[in-house]
């Protein structure tokens, strides 16, 4: 291969894949069957890919409400809902997507509100598999405002209230994983066993099913507790939870299912919870009808109990075993807490209870198992009154957390958070990619937010468990190459090395094509590349016009970008290297920016690099040329 220097970078000639693109566009010219639609010269060979169809629901659109369209929606179908409007519940949803090609059902603001739903026994039922569901304003379901019974369902952007029963209910049957992301519910719930939030998995239809929480902010139920769960695996990241009739968080066993089928358990890092009564904060085990003999970890959170109550966790019915690592326990105007109170059968006989560096208050008696507990007059929170448990530069808390975590002998939690990657929010929902990362600033702080840190930063909606932090350092920044704007033409590469990465950062550039149908690609990868399937993180423009990302085996967006000729795009990619995912923002020149991928990710031929160090340019049609510039790094 033919390698010269050319501004920063090296600039390489890749005879096969110029040769390929040649090829590709031979077929076509000559009469044969073309290319599908969807499919770029790099992906000759590759399994068809659905076009979808975007509909688009208002009172001044062709279709008035979601049911006249529900019935026509296939994979890879988008809904658009015009806000600022209300409509009639009783919608069912019952077309599945693919994993691939969901089927996305999103609220468009008009002069700021969310569209409506409101009333119905079921305002919205979501009775498919591979469905999204965004940016809703949801009310008034006599039963359920919003009732899941399918699997690979993400619920964001979201506010669920004044649902006189249930708020977000989960069927027994036929639920699978469900992910809450960026989600408030309030004034929701009845007695005792109705709940604003009561998620269950179906073991039988679907093993291994997870309910994923995360951004969200649950307050002021009307009954029953906060958040309840009897899914097969729980992941409560980064949420403000507070205000549950009974308890705040709730992990127990199925109910009706078969004991022998799955253990149950629960990863919960990184939250705050605040009680407003008297009862327990957590409960974890069961309730009488399933045990989950399930393992349990807490990592990272703040326990903020109320005057006259002093009781956090209750461990009730079958547990396997408990562990905390950098928890705060604290109960407002002072006083000591119990952290446990163990009504448990453990199924060791004994309890399996580890605990390194949690904080307590002054006369609270430290549990057996806990080692390195802070005790602490007070935590240094910067204002209990006004519901901000951040902390004051004072603060006993700060650097005096465990920087990592090690599970219980012989139960080990599997595939645990390795830490908390953000904040949760204030005591209220922020806007969609608005949670602020959380960063260790020297030592890890206990308690749920980290002092000296905390930026804007684009939230992953379905989060995978990240591996432990690696040895080698991570190095947030690197000076942006020289000035010098490289433009490839057919097969050729531009490659340039950059400072090793290893955590999380945000990469940002501008993309000119030359033509509007080009087929063309900007990425990262660890060292350099002259193939596509070295990439890692991959922007591709496209020769159907659009503007995609690489999600592990193929091509996809989050929504129709096209794209322009001679028009220069700058491109925002947030990179999470240790969890091999990226997420997409790009933005015309004087436009708007919009999201193209969340959280996709990494190419599946990179599925296990461990770092990046390198940014390269590529395209394949000998009329056009591709060119990138201005590239920062933070």
């Amino acid at each position: 291969m033919h390698s010269i220097s050319q501004g920063f970078g090296s600039r390489s000639f890749a005879a096969g894949k110029f040769i390929a693109s040649l090829v590709a566009m031979s077929i076509v010219g000559f009469g044969c069957a073309p290319l599908d639609e969807d499919v770029t010269a790099e992906e000759l060979g590759a399994e068809e890919q659905a076009a979808g169809t975007t509909y688009q629901v208002g009172p001044s659109r062709s279709y008035k409400t979601l049911g006249d369209v529900a019935d026509r929606l296939k994979p890879g179908d988008v809904v658009e809902v015009d806000g600022n409007a209300t409509y009639s519940g009783n919608v069912r949803i019952t077309k599945w997507g693919t994993p691939s090609a969901k089927i996305t059902i999103r609220g468009k603001r008009v002069s700021g509100k969310r569209p409506v739903l409101k009333g119905g026994t079921n305002t919205i039922e979501l009775n498919a598999n591979h469905v999204v569901l965004e940016g809703f304003d949801v009310t008034g379901g006599t039963s359920r405002c919003i009732f899941h019974h399918g699997h690979d369902v993400t619920i964001r952007d979201t506010v669920v209230h004044d649902c006189p029963a249930h708020g977000i209910l989960g069927a027994d049957s036929d639920s699978g994983s469900l992910t809450l992301d960026y989600v408030e519910v309030y004034k929701c719930g009845l007695g005792t066993q109705k709940h604003p939030i009561y998620m269950a998995t179906d073991e039988t239809a679907y093993p291994g099913a997870v309910f994923r929480m995360q951004n969200s902010y649950v307050h002021d139920a009307n009954g029953g507790n906060a958040v309840k769960s009897r899914a097969e695996r729980n992941e409560i990241y980064y949420n403000w939870i507070e205000g549950g009739l009974y308890k705040d968080l709730e992990l127990i066993g199925p109910d009706g299912q078969d004991p022998e089928l799955a253990r149950e358990d629960s990863d919960v890092v990184g939250n705050v919870f605040r009680k407003t009564h008297t009862q327990y904060v957590v409960r974890v085990g069961g309730d009488g009808t399933g045990d989950t003999n399930g393992r349990y970890r807490f990592v990272n959170n703040t326990f903020l109990l109320m005057a006259g109550s002093n009781a956090a966790i209750h461990l009730f019915d079958g547990i396997e075993s408990i562990e905390l690592h950098n928890n705060v326990f604290h109960r407002v105007g002072g006083g000591s807490v119990q952290v446990f109170r163990d009504d448990a059968s453990w199924t060791t006989g004994s309890p399996l209870v580890k605990g390194v560096n949690n904080a307590v208050p002054t006369g609270t008696t430290v549990p057996s198992g806990f080692t390195g507990t802070l005790i602490v007059a007070d935590p240094g929170f910067t204002s209990v009154a006004n519901r901000d448990v951040s902390l004051l530069a004072s603060s006993p808390l700060r650097n005096a957390g465990v920087g990592q975590t090690s599970g219980i002998s012989g139960r080990a939690f599997p595939s645990p958070l390795a830490m908390p990657l953000f904040h949760p929010p204030k005591g209220t929902i922020a806007a969609l990619g608005g949670a602020l990362r959380r960063t260790a600033v020297g030592a890890v702080d206990i308690g749920a937010f980290e002092f000296g840190s905390g930026t804007t930063a684009p939230q992953p909606s379905e989060p995978a468990p990240t591996e432990p932090t690696p040895s080698e350092p991570t190095e947030p920044t690197t000076p942006a190459p020289a000035p010098s704007c490289p433009t490839v033409d057919a097969g050729e590469w531009v490659n340039t090395p950059l400072t090793t990465q290893w955590g999380t950062f945000t990469a940002t550039w501008d993309v000119t094509p030359s033509a509007s149908r080009i087929d063309g690609v900007v990425g990262l990868s660890s060292g350099a590349a002259d193939q596509w399937t070295e990439l890692a993180a991959i922007v591709i423009f496209d020769e159907q016009g659009n503007v995609r990302a690489r999600n592990g085996s193929r091509y996809e967006a989050a929504r129709v970008f096209p794209y322009s000729a001679g028009t220069t795009y700058t491109v925002r990619m947030v990179v999470e290297t240790a969890s091999k995912r990226y997420s997409v923002f790009i933005k015309p020149k004087n436009g708007t920016e919009v999201q193209l991928a969340n959280r996709f990710a990494f190419r599946t031929e990179q599925a296990q690099i461990r770092s990046l160090n390198n940014w390269a340019i590529t395209q394949t049609v000998g009329s056009a040329s591709l060119s990138a510039c201005n590239f920062s790094m933070r």
